[in-house]
């Protein structure tokens, strides 16, 4: 065997601490800045309460026209 391979020679909590620690160390990057503030979600919808009454408000007043003109005839 040659003897030039690394860690032949080493035990094997040396070679797994080196893994580990060129595993960790291998693919540092330099910190980021802080991320940006996530945007404000928006405005949740409300229900259209007085547009429904309205609609509402003027079919009755249109059926009660047409029931009216139709009692007439």
């Amino acid at each position: 065997m040659n003897a030039s391979k690394s860690g032949e020679n080493e035990p094997p909590e040396r070679m797994l601490s080196a893994a580990l620690h060129a595993q960790a160390t291998g693919n540092a990057q330099p910190a980021s800045p802080a991320a940006p503030a996530p945007p404000r979600p928006p405005k949740p919808r409300r229900l259209p309460v007085l547009r429904v009454l309205l609609f509402a408000l003027l079919l009755g007043i249109a059926a009660g026209a047409v029931v009216g003109v139709l009692t007439l005839l």
